[in-house]
Formats: structure tokens, sequence, C-alpha cells
């Protein structure tokens, strides 16, 4: 029903959107807040829609969020999924795509994001501390979500 000249690709809260537009179902996470670098696992079926860039079959992403797609629209296909996040990444056609975490977080932009959240009182300060130190850790791959999402929006899959 749905048919767009271009691609659409979107992140985080516009990822829950386009999920519940298309007809699946969104809300809390089941397993709560993910804040930090989440490591993804690209599905089998994503490896055909993947495969004309070379794309790791996990990917480190930042997440910063408590609501998720929890079920998929009807069509519309798993192309990643993490420990605490079932639908990480979907499709819907070959013109849309919708991803959890953001590929275009920095750290400092993930620390600003901690902060706020500590102020504010949706975490407690042990854990924005526990959450930036852990950051200090590991990084996503930015090279390979660039390409990811550059290759996706210039319809070159």
């Amino acid at each position: 029903p749905y048919s767009f000249p271009f691609a659409l690709s979107v992140v985080c809260l516009l990822d829950q959107i386009l999920g519940r537009a298309l007809g699946g179902k969104t809300g809390r996470a089941v397993s709560g807040w993910d804040i930090g670098v989440t490591t993804i696992h690209l599905s089998s079926s994503s490896s055909k829609f993947f495969s004309s860039i070379e794309i790791p079959t996990t990917l480190p992403i930042i997440e910063c969020h408590r609501d998720e797609v929890r079920e998929l629209p009807p069509k519309a296909e798993v192309l990643a999924w993490s420990e605490k996040t079932g639908i990480e990444m979907f499709k819907y056609g070959s013109h849309m795509m919708g991803i959890q975490g953001h590929p275009e977080y920095t750290q400092d932009i993930l620390f600003h994001l901690i902060d706020r959240l500590t102020q504010r009182g949706y975490i407690e300060d042990w854990y924005g501390d526990e959450l930036k130190a852990k950051l200090e850790e590991v990084e996503p791959d930015k090279d390979a979500w660039k390409n990811l999402c550059t290759s996706f929006l210039k319809d070159r899959l």
C-alpha cells in the first residue's frame, strides 16, 4: 500500500513511529533502559539484503531508549536483534528501514544524555557513572554504520 520514490531510513523514536504507522506495535522495553554501546546481531535474512556491501555479522551501536518496536508491521522483516531488544533494525519493502539505535551519535552526545537522565531522576547517579565508565571501553563501528546507511539511502543494496 505504501510506495516511495526514495529510501527512508529512521532511527530510535522515528523507528518506533514508522513501525507503528505501518501496523506494528510499540511500547516500553520489557528489559528497561538500553543505554550505552550495544552489539546488534544481523539476522540470517539480512545477509541477502546487505549482500552488495561488506558488513560484519555483529555491529556495535550507541543506544539510548526504553521504548521499542515490540511487534513488526505485516510484511516487515527483522534485519537485526540484540540481547535486550528483539527488533533492533527492520525493513519494510526495499525503501524503508528502521534502526532502534543511534548510528549518528557520538560518545559526547551520549555522555550529555546520561547527564540529563540522571539530573531528571530517570536513572540513578551511580548507574550513570557506571555507563560512562563502560563507554570508555568500547566504541561503535561508525564506518560500517555509515556504509550501511549511505548504501541504503542511495539504493545500492
